[in-house]
């Protein structure tokens, strides 16, 4: 094949690619490395189910996934919905709906898509004042194997592939170190504020002087990583958090047990006994 004929093929690969790949608000947005490559070879399927299980145990407070999950918090989100915490004032339910209502366009959430898209630019984007109904609507779509199909696509595209890349970047081995970042992305996101992932690794890259990658013990980087974390969300910079996040200490808590228990492989059972905690992943 001319070698011209190759990259003009290429390219478009390359423009369905990334034309395909949802925005997603700046205080949540995934990374934009998303597309590259991960290296998952050190974290097993057997693993990542572990560390999902884990994270609906912190959002839910159940093993199981809650797809029709939709609560208020008062947390400056909004309304927080679905396994993985998608809210109306990040953007990320807004996408989750709009993929929803482009595959099944008669469906209960479809009339929230004007208000959705208005909380993007909303100065109050905690405003749930147009949303009236929203929560049960989401139990209902819940229902649909769609709408749970589309909520596990985009937590795997704006999480996980995000967290996995960053942990590829620090040098990270093991998979508690993993899973501790992809719980971290799903509760502080990976946007510009002073609590998200990003700035989270580079204050735990100034204390350690390095990552693991670069040469640092990667255990010693976890326990000061989760120390920092813990740090954050016991007073986080943004005050429509800090209530609600400081009483979410405990996440990290586990994160820190585990460690402590010298489980990094994050082999099953994982019996966990920690504060409010009392549940065993199997």
């Amino acid at each position: 094949m001319p070698l011209l004929l190759i990259l003009s093929a290429t390219i478009l690969i390359l423009w369905i690619l990334l034309s395909s790949t949802p925005t997603i608000p700046k205080n949540r947005q995934a990374s934009t490395h998303q597309t590259k490559a991960v290296d998952n070879t050190r974290f097993s399927p057997q693993q990542k189910l572990r560390a999902e299980q884990l994270i609906s145990l912190f959002e839910n407070n159940t093993l199981e996934f809650q797809y029709g999950y939709a609560e208020v918090l008062r947390d400056g989100r909004g309304i927080t919905a679905g396994r993985a915490g998608f809210t109306t004032g990040t953007g990320d339910a807004y996408i989750v709906v709009k993929q929803y209502t482009e595959k099944v366009p008669q469906n209960s959430l479809a009339k929230y898509l004007a208000e959705l898209e208005r909380l993007l630019t909303a100065d109050n984007r905690d405003d749930v004042s147009g949303l009236d109904g929203f929560m049960t609507a989401w139990q209902n779509a819940a229902q649909d194997p769609m709408f749970r199909s589309i909520q596990d696509r985009n937590m795997n595209q704006m999480y996980y592939l995000p967290a996995m890349v960053h942990a590829t970047a620090q040098g990270l081995q093991f998979a508690l170190s993993r899973s501790a970042l992809y719980d971290t992305i799903i509760q502080h996101g990976n946007g510009n504020d002073p609590d998200s992932l990003s700035v989270l690794l580079r204050e735990t890259q100034e204390r350690m002087g390095g990552t693991p990658r670069t040469g640092v013990d990667e255990k010693a980087w976890l326990t000061a990583f989760l120390q920092i974390r813990r740090t954050h969300l016991s007073r986080s910079h943004d005050r429509s958090t800090r209530k609600a996040w400081a009483e979410t200490v405990t996440r990290v808590d586990v994160w820190s047990a585990i460690a402590n228990s010298g489980n990094y492989n994050l082999t099953g059972p994982i019996v966990i006994r920690v504060g409010y905690y009392n549940t065993t992943v199997p």
